[in-house]
């Protein structure tokens, strides 16, 4: 066997190493990369700035925009525990003879009242409710018995609403226009916020 010095076998091997090394640093670098980011951040952060969490509520309402019984949810757009949001619900209320279902849909938007706006807040709300009911002259009449359709409803009220979440409840006045006129109603509501 004779070996014979061949200069383009030099350049491959040295072309070889070359990348063979470039890819050593390549794979280096990238763990090095991840072992930094494992790191605490050396920036210190202002512990004063409160995280404020967009606050959601289910709630249990007597009265109010449902007419009835009603299941609500409520949230905020923004990532605040007032100015704008929305709230839909569901409700049923039977006598026997009589019973009413309800969907109530509504915007509205929370002032906050108190020193750094609280817990406490202003609600102004307007929406339109879908109602279906069916009444019977042998049991208690309501005002909107046998109808089926949308009502308008607006909202104006309190609100209690803890800013870490918790118990909340609302005492509302709310507007009712109809087909057949306009009825002052109220509104009050217990419910969670989490």
């Amino acid at each position: 066997m004779i070996l014979v010095n061949n200069p383009k076998s030099k350049k491959v091997k040295k072309t070889f190493t070359l990348k063979a090394v470039f890819l050593l640093l390549l794979i280096a670098s990238s763990h090095y990369l991840k072992a930094q980011n494992l790191e605490e951040n050396p920036i210190k952060r202002d512990s004063t700035i409160v995280e404020v969490k967009k606050p959601r509520t289910v709630f249990l309402e007597v009265g109010g925009p449902g007419l009835a019984l009603t299941v609500n949810y409520d949230t905020r757009f923004g990532d605040k525990r007032d100015k704008w949001g929305y709230r839909v619900g569901a409700g049923y209320y039977n006598t026997g003879a009589n019973w009413v279902a309800s969907v109530p849909l509504q915007l509205n938007y929370l002032y906050g009242i108190g020193k750094g706006a609280g817990n406490s807040f202003v609600e102004l709300g307007a929406g339109t409710t879908f109602v279906r009911s069916q009444g019977s002259s042998r049991g208690t009449t309501f005002q909107f018995d046998n109808i089926t359709g949308f009502i308008a409803t607006g909202t104006i009220g309190y609100r209690f609403q803890q800013d870490n979440g918790g118990i909340n409840f609302r005492l509302a006045f709310v507007p009712i226009l109809y087909d057949d006129g306009f009825i002052a109603e109220g509104g009050f509501s217990i419910g969670y916020t989490f």
